[in-house]
């Protein structure tokens, strides 16, 4: 049996230190940082934020990793996109908020197997979940009105903003991806978030489930060559 956890990058200086209590192994190549013994699984923890857990009582073992390293599990608004490369079908764009120990299983949905199956353990386990779906004809539209992909999804990132502003709610927010112009002060970028992050990597997998679901395969029209630079 095994199972993977996704940390990030800040995440795993504390990561290390909790797994150090641990019976270490001889790691097997420069992408390990750590590999241990917990239980009767194996822990092996890469450089990207990936901890691996294999062995019969992995379920197990994946609890304690939880129990002792999400202290301070405060819900976060991760954001992602899909469909921005391609030259037909919809625009999607799905923010997910959760606690990241609810979503450790959770990375970019085009490195995931099983999408629906990891789709219903985002619905689960989130707090709330929001899409916004812009069609191919629409696209086409707003691109005859010089509205871009960027502002579409600044646009999107910032009603988030200030939905959750209105409630009294402050989630930190992050996004996948580089900064995007437009965007409110206050929400963060992370390039590769969606398989560095676990709540951003569920809305990965929200959006391509929603895309992939979609009758929606038109033909983009006047948008050109799709994937060459962002945000065309």
């Amino acid at each position: 049996m095994q199972c993977t956890l996704n940390f990030s990058s800040e995440e795993k200086s504390g990561l290390l230190r909790f797994l150090k209590q641990f019976p270490k192994k001889k790691t097997n190549n420069a992408f390990e940082l750590l590999r241990c013994k917990i239980g009767e699984s194996t822990a092996t923890l890469y450089t990207s934020g990936k901890l691996l857990l294999q062995g019969s009582d992995c379920e197990k073992a994946r609890e304690k990793i939880l129990m002792g390293v999400d202290q301070d599990d405060e819900p976060v608004l991760g954001i992602d996109e899909t469909g921005r490369g391609e030259a037909t079908g919809s625009f999607v764009i799905a923010a997910v908020l959760a606690k990241p120990s609810k979503m450790r299983q959770l990375r970019d949905s085009k490195k995931v197997k099983d999408l629906e199956k990891k789709r219903r353990l985002v619905e689960k386990n989130a707090l709330g979940i929001s899409v916004f779906v812009i069609g191919s004809d629409e696209l086409g539209l707003l691109h005859k009105q010089g509205v871009n992909l960027n502002q579409i999804e600044a646009t999107a990132i910032n009603s988030w903003h200030n939905f959750f502003t209105g409630i009294g709610k402050k989630p930190k927010i992050i996004v996948d991806g580089s900064p995007l112009k437009g965007c409110k002060a206050g929400i963060s970028f992370l390039v590769k978030g969606d398989d560095i992050n676990p709540v951003i990597g569920a809305a990965s997998v929200i959006a391509k489930s929603v895309r992939d679901k979609s009758d929606d395969k038109g033909k983009r029209l006047g948008w050109g060559s799709w994937g060459k630079k962002k945000g065309l």
